[in-house]
């Protein structure tokens, strides 16, 4: 080969090894993270419902990268893939997933969210109130705990609603077997069932039949005072209950006192009860299944996070809203809603969005007496 030839051969091969060079390097540069590409690769697995592959690919992030700022990400997305999955298996695995996350990451922002899942997926599992009570206690003991943790968050309006929601449930089941014990003459332990709805459920809807078969139930058992007890709350807080006018007749026959009607503590019993539904040809079916378990509740983790942001971009909007308010004035508004679900709000009111009305009225007043002392010094005489 000549010279020449052998030059440009070699030439060419150097161009070739600098391009590829050149084009690695930028490969490099554009290369993902391999704990973010298993993450990713995780979550495309979610979308398209293939459990076991996001657990899998999560699982091995966690492994491989503990250290990785997507871990708690990953540790929470398991149990979300199990969450989704449903059926009761796949649930008490997500709770316990995440039970977990919350422990090992207790200051996560996520955690508030891991909790209302878990009250989520136990009243999804909540059967009717003349069936196993299990997940009932169990969601009591969720929402409670959620309480606890997370006072201040978003979701306590939700979560106290909830609470209510469970409770009406477990106080529903003891008044069943209250009833059927008081139809057999177990009369001690149809008191033993009533009390335990009093003591435990105060909110419960059918508060005044409960009392009136306590009280019913003490008189029976040869227990005249502790019956008026209860005949007597029945008399003084439930004026709107069918059984009022029959509990003051009984308080008559026993020969005890009858109390005035307490109004404010009537019209908080009588907030206690329940809507009346709209009828349904299908309710019947539809409550069968929901009893045994073929038909899951409403996901309560998705209602109380779509609430939470409806109520901030309500608030968002009247903050704007009021910011526009007035005649060339500008109010700046804050809302903000508490624990109990109240809004509270501040206000500044400004000019122009730039000072507050009340600074620039003291501004002019201070140039107004300004203008006046220069006046009377020009008017004195030299």
């Amino acid at each position: 080969m000549r010279p020449s030839n052998k030059i440009a051969l070699l030439m060419f091969a150097a161009l070739v090894l600098a391009g590829c060079g050149q084009k690695g390097a930028k490969l490099q540069r554009s290369v993902v993270p391999p704990d973010r590409t298993l993450f990713e690769t995780g979550e495309e697995y979610l979308e398209k419902s293939q459990y076991i592959k996001a657990r899998l690919a999560f699982q091995t992030l966690i492994n491989t990268y503990p250290d990785s700022d997507l871990a708690a990400d990953s540790y929470l997305a398991i149990g979300d893939s199990f969450y989704s999955e449903a059926g009761t298996e796949n649930y008490l695995q997500a709770e316990e997933q995440y039970k977990n996350f919350i422990i090992f990451f207790p200051t996560n922002p996520k955690a508030a969210d891991a909790q209302m899942k878990i009250v989520a997926l136990n009243m999804k599992m909540m059967r009717s109130p003349d069936r196993d009570p299990t997940y009932s206690i169990k969601a009591q003991a969720a929402i409670q705990r959620f309480l606890e943790l997370f006072p201040d968050n978003d979701y306590v309006p939700m979560a106290k609603q909830y609470l209510k929601e469970v409770q009406e449930n477990l106080a529903q089941s003891d008044f069943g077997v209250g009833t059927f014990y008081a139809e057999k003459g177990n009369y001690v332990g149809a008191k033993s069932r009533f009390k335990e709805i009093t003591e435990r459920y105060p909110e419960y809807s059918a508060m005044d039949e409960t009392l009136f078969r306590l009280a019913e139930a003490n008189e029976k058992t040869q227990n005249p005072d502790e019956a008026s007890i209860y005949y007597q709350q029945l008399a003084k807080g439930f004026p709107f209950s069918p059984r009022f006018a029959e509990a003051k007749s009984r308080l008559e026959k026993l020969g005890k006192p009858i109390p005035e009607v307490d109004v404010q503590l009537a019209a908080k019993n009588e907030g206690n009860l329940k809507e009346s539904e709209p009828f349904s040809p299908l309710k019947p079916f539809t409550s069968f299944l929901t009893a045994l378990g073929f038909m899951g509740n409403e996901d309560r983790y998705e209602l109380a996070k779509k609430t939470v942001e409806a109520q901030k971009a309500e608030a968002a909007a009247q903050a704007e809203a009021a910011a526009q308010a007035g005649d060339g004035v500008l109010i700046q508004a804050t809302l903000k809603q508490d624990a109990s679900g109240k809004t509270q709000g501040t206000a500044v009111v400004g000019s122009n969005g730039t000072q507050p009305a009340s600074d620039k009225n003291g501004e002019k007043k201070k140039d107004a007496a300004k203008d006046n002392a220069k006046k009377k010094n020009e008017k004195k005489p030299s």
